[in-house]
């Protein structure tokens, strides 16, 4: 196929995806449990246009957003409860979520009606496949990247305040331009949207404050705990299920687990990171990283299960983390 030819069906789908807007009378909008920068951002961008075009609508996370991003639009708007019925919307747009169960309305949609459409915007490679009208580009560093073609591709007008909204998206999901999935296109919508009145040193002060002492104390934890696989170059990171019980209690968050992937793969020597974590019994999550371009973690993330960028990729899998004499284990 063709890069035109390409370039045609996402347009189509851009179009298809406004019409199934224009047409719904109740919205839901809805991004993964931790919601991220770029998940809230993408969601915020979407509903200034659902304002503007008089829709009725409800965003929706089922983990409460980090307060942080309060200064996005809407941001009061979204709710972690389900004080709605499910069915009664015609319309579920999903944001930057591929795995059903990261929804956190699993249930609701398998039981989905014929009269409901479930719209997706994400940039991660295919996990599940529930979604009638699939917008997935892997190839962008955020959701927040998708939604601004979406918003350029129907000429939708994007103010100062949906521009705050996506240059947040991405400068979350690239942190700050750093990381390897910024490309000359990444670079090019961030530039489009600094001249479209949003706020970068804002931006990046406000996801600077996300980090608080107790978040930084738990990723000291973190790189007390490192290892390195020497035959692989590969740095390692554990928490026992005791260890993350005992985080929460003394720092009453998790939020930095998810940082400590792209910190210990910031290493000088490293080819990638695993940092496993076992946040509920039974379940253990891991968390791969590699910042260079012959490495795909996703691949090895496929094959536990998980999935995720060529870049950053994440699994899940069943049992308990146990140290042994020759390192951890999951029994």
């Amino acid at each position: 196929m063709t890069q035109k030819m390409n370039e045609e069906i996402l347009t189509k789908k851009f179009q298809q995806a406004l019409e199934k807007i224009r047409s719904a009378k109740n919205i839901l909008v809805a991004t993964h449990i931790r919601p991220d920068g770029d998940g809230l951002a993408s969601m915020c961008a979407l509903s200034l246009l659902l304002d503007k075009l008089g829709k009725n609508y409800h965003l929706f996370c089922a983990d409460q957003a980090p307060e942080h991003f309060s200064f996005l639009p809407n941001f009061k708007k979204i709710t972690s409860k389900k004080k709605f019925n499910f069915f009664s919307f015609d319309l579920i747009i999903i944001v930057d979520c591929s795995a059903l169960t990261r929804t956190g309305l699993a249930d609701e949609i398998v039981q989905k009606k014929s009269n409901q459409t479930i719209l997706e915007f994400d940039h991660h490679p295919p996990t599940d496949n529930y979604s009638d009208l699939e917008i997935r580009l892997p190839q962008h560093s955020s959701a927040a990247e998708i939604i601004y073609l979406f918003f350029t591709v129907n000429n939708i007008q994007i103010g100062q305040k949906a521009a705050n909204c996506l240059l947040a998206g991405i400068m979350t999901d690239t942190g700050n331009l750093l990381f390897s999935s910024v490309n000359e296109e990444t670079v090019k919508i961030s530039s489009a949207l600094l001249l479209r009145g949003a706020a970068m040193p804002k931006i990046i002060k406000r996801n600077n404050e996300g980090k608080s002492v107790a978040a930084m104390k738990i990723i000291g934890r973190a790189l007390e705990k490192l290892y390195i696989n020497e035959k692989y170059d590969l740095v390692c990171s554990v928490f026992t299920y005791e260890e993350v019980v005992e985080l929460k209690k003394e720092f009453g968050e998790d939020s930095a687990f998810d940082a400590i992937s792209d910190i210990i793969t910031n290493l000088d020597g490293i080819k990638g990171s695993l940092f496993l974590r076992e946040e509920e019994k039974g379940v253990v999550r891991g968390s791969l990283r590699s910042k260079l371009p012959e490495i795909n973690v996703a691949l090895l993330a496929e094959k536990l299960g998980g999935g995720g960028h060529k870049k950053a990729a994440a699994f899940r899998l069943n049992g308990s983390i146990i140290k042994t004499e020759t390192g951890w284990e999951i029994i």
